[in-house]
């Protein structure tokens, strides 16, 4: 579904306020059970937390896609290359990411509407947030062992990674995986390990995903000079 017919819908609803930019950690917020939607005029109760204010369903779909149409103006701009407010930029989006994939998988009542919207925030939002690279890229080639654990799977997989930052990686595997997901990357060549969080993904071809992933508690994996 494209953007500009899903914001349309979703702008019928009264709209909330722009003011409150996010001051996100990129770590899912705890809803605040039994409070109502943030959005003025609203009584609905809250069933997701964003940004540190609370809404309903309706709300917080609009809500995602003010934000992240203005991100994506703001990233035509000059201050693209102010590492400070892209960084700043990367972590509200990715917060709208999250909240959304977690809206997805929990709303049992969704209707097919609210599926494709959240669908569509969370890959609008995965392509916003690689125009925010963090940091430099160099380019390597290193082989690694990527690792994916869960309660309805174990998957391994040996690949060569060929562009790396400091903070992450992109690369590619055959396995199925989603945004969000938590996996283990091991080097090959030194046998260190580390984890990541999966912050994009596609599907270039029928079966290869491209994926992208950024580490947590490791500054300097790949023992390179920034």
């Amino acid at each position: 579904m494209g953007k500009s017919s899903s914001l349309g819908r979703i702008r019928e609803l009264p709209h909330a306020r722009h003011s409150d930019l996010f001051t996100s950690t990129g770590v899912p917020t705890p809803l605040n059970m039994g409070a109502s939607c943030a959005t003025s005029g609203c009584s609905g109760p809250s069933v997701v937390t964003l940004g540190k204010r609370d809404y309903c369903r309706e709300h917080f779909i609009q809500t995602c896609y003010e934000h992240l149409e203005v991100y994506a103006e703001n990233f035509k701009e000059r201050d693209q290359a102010d590492e400070l407010a892209c960084d700043t930029r990367r972590r509200s989006v990715q917060e709208i990411v999250d909240q959304s994939t977690d809206t997805s998988l929990i709303g049992g009542d969704l209707s097919n509407l609210e599926r494709i919207q959240l669908l569509d925030i969370v890959r609008w939002g995965g392509d916003l947030i690689r125009q925010t690279r963090r940091g430099s890229r160099k380019r390597v080639s290193i082989p690694v062992r990527l690792f994916l654990e869960s309660s309805s799977q174990t998957c391994a997989e040996e690949t060569l990674v060929r562009e790396v930052s400091q903070h992450g990686t992109a690369l590619t595997c055959s396995f199925p995986i989603i945004v969000g997901e938590l996996v283990k990357m091991e080097r090959m060549d030194t046998g260190e390990r580390v984890e990541g969080i999966v912050r994009w993904r596609e599907q270039r071809d029928g079966t290869t995903l491209h994926l992208g992933l950024e580490f947590s508690r490791c500054s300097n994996f790949w023992r390179l000079h920034w």
